[in-house]
């Protein structure tokens, strides 16, 4: 592992970029690859730089990669404020401009353009940030395939625990493109739509996507009353989630 400890500072922010550069190029990333890396890397020491330490007294920061098992990791350390990213807000990506709120999307950018995404916090060490790429040829052939998982009946308080537990586990197999197929679902509570939000948010923090599909009209009104349509990607059908899935690839 090749390591480099600098001031966190906005003055970093070049020497980070060409350190971090020449790391993915030896790894063999190519071109697109290394942009995205560099992106991720440049949202991530930013946000050290920026909210870890007060602006007068700048701590370190220190930023780490290696090759192993085929996949380009990049870790960033520093030991600032602690660090929570469920208390950060999802963006919203939809709505005008000038009708977002600020905040999130450099969070947000690291998940989509990393494939592996965790953040750990401890007294010692501090904030640690842990970015994976994989490389081309050795990409999990699970993270490219649209898994469709069915739900039925009921989504409430009593069975959405259920749902979460069957979607996490997918994804613990590697699942990171997944479709609910809701065409069977009759009814979904507001617990419903907070495992629904837990799972995207699972998905998201791996760089993966969650879309849902053929919802009966009772339930995407939920979806319409609390304006989660603007949060989730809906489609009248399953086929054209998986369609929407392979536009983007």
């Amino acid at each position: 592992m090749e390591s480099i400890t600098l001031t966190a500072d906005l003055d970093a922010l070049a020497k980070i970029s060409a350190f971090i550069t020449a790391a993915a190029e030896r790894c063999g990333l190519d071109d697109r690859a290394t942009w995205q890396v560099q992106l991720a890397v440049d949202e991530a020491v930013t946000n050290v730089i920026q909210h870890a330490y007060d602006p007068d007294r700048p701590g370190d920061l220190t930023l780490s990669w290696q090759c192993h098992d085929h996949r380009f990791i990049v870790t960033v350390r520093d030991h600032g404020r602690q660090f929570d990213p469920n208390a950060v807000p999802v963006p919203d990506i939809t709505s005008p401009l000038e009708e977002r709120q600020v905040g999130g999307l450099g969070i947000y950018l690291i998940t989509r353009l990393m494939d592996e995404v965790r953040f750990e916090f401890s007294p010692q060490g501090g904030n640690l940030l842990t970015m994976v790429k994989y490389l081309p040829h050795d990409r999990p052939e699970s993270s490219d395939e649209v898994q469709v998982v069915p739900v039925h009946d009921r989504i409430d308080a009593l069975t959405a625990p259920r749902l979460t537990k069957l979607v996490s586990e997918r994804i613990s197999q590697g699942a990171r493109q997944i479709v609910l197929d809701l065409s069977a679902v009759s009814f979904l509570s507001s617990s419903g739509l907070r495992a629904l939000l837990l799972i995207r948010k699972e998905l998201m923090t791996l760089g993966g996507e969650l879309r849902l599909a053929a919802l009966q009209p009772q339930v995407y009104e939920v979806f319409t009353i609390t304006g989660f349509t603007q949060v989730f990607n809906i489609h009248p059908s399953v086929a054209e989630a998986r369609a929407a899935f392979s536009q983007r690839r």
